[in-house]
């Protein structure tokens, strides 16, 4: 899920850099109007708004007037220089509402999907530890699988890497599963055998550690599923360099 949170940290970004620059709706005095700022109306439910959101007491509504001065005025000051109507704000604006859709779009599946982690995945989890574990991962592009390419590894799981233990803790020797970035199929995971490593003993994992990575992991496995299905629906060129320069 690395990609979701990608696009939480760029869309947090944005936020500070788009909503700076929102201007406050009105410019006419009315009677619920608690200043006026070079001409911009501010309502006393604003300001109160602001003062919950902030966590200002009644001896500190001062605080909350001056945040809403010293922001129209360097609203006002960005407004004067332009920027509101520079190629790269308005890029900016673009980008952070393109963003927002898609963070919405995936809270709103995560939220749809359902997984049952069960106490026999938490068992068969906790079972390869101190095992060798040997499989073969084998590139995969544009929906092709790079057989040539296939490299063999045998690696102790508690060696492996979080992802890769949770991916081959749910096979069985002979069995493959394909691994996704961002909803594209970037390699094929063949395990092939399960040996006791002589030597090792099996590391002591939380159970309700392990659960919690077993939930993120289907979770993740169905996110990555719903991209796919969207790519093979959908229409996709890319265009070689050749294309681009006629």
């Amino acid at each position: 899920m690395k990609y979701l949170f990608t696009i939480l940290a760029v869309v947090a970004l944005s936020s500070v850099v788009t909503l700076y620059y929102i201007w406050p709706s009105g410019s006419t005095k009315s009677g619920d109007t608690a200043l006026s700022v070079n001409g911009h109306m501010i309502s006393q439910k604003q300001v109160d708004d602001q003062s919950r959101k902030q966590g200002y007491h009644s001896g500190e509504a001062n605080d909350s007037v001056n945040s809403f001065v010293t922001r129209q005025l360097l609203l006002d000051e960005a407004q004067r220089l332009g920027i509101d109507k520079e190629n790269d704000f308005r890029k900016a604006l673009k980008d952070y509402y393109e963003q927002s859709l898609i963070k919405v779009l995936t809270d709103r599946k995560l939220q749809s999907i359902t997984v049952t982690v069960g106490e026999e995945d938490i068992d068969r989890y906790l079972s390869c530890s101190g095992k060798m574990f040997t499989f073969t991962r084998t590139p995969a592009e544009n929906g092709k699988i790079l057989s040539e390419q296939g490299r063999q590894n045998s690696v102790l799981f508690d060696d492996l890497s979080e992802s890769l233990r949770l991916i081959l803790a749910n096979l069985k020797p002979g069995e493959n599963v394909m691994q996704f970035e961002t909803g594209t199929e970037v390699s094929m995971i063949s395990l092939d055998k399960v040996e006791d490593a002589d030597g090792f003993e099996p590391v002591p994992y939380d159970r309700k550690r392990v659960a919690e990575l077993l939930v993120d992991y289907k979770k993740a496995a169905e996110i990555d599923s719903w991209i796919a299905s969207l790519r093979k629906k959908a229409s996709v060129v890319v265009y070689g360099e050749e294309a681009k320069n006629d």
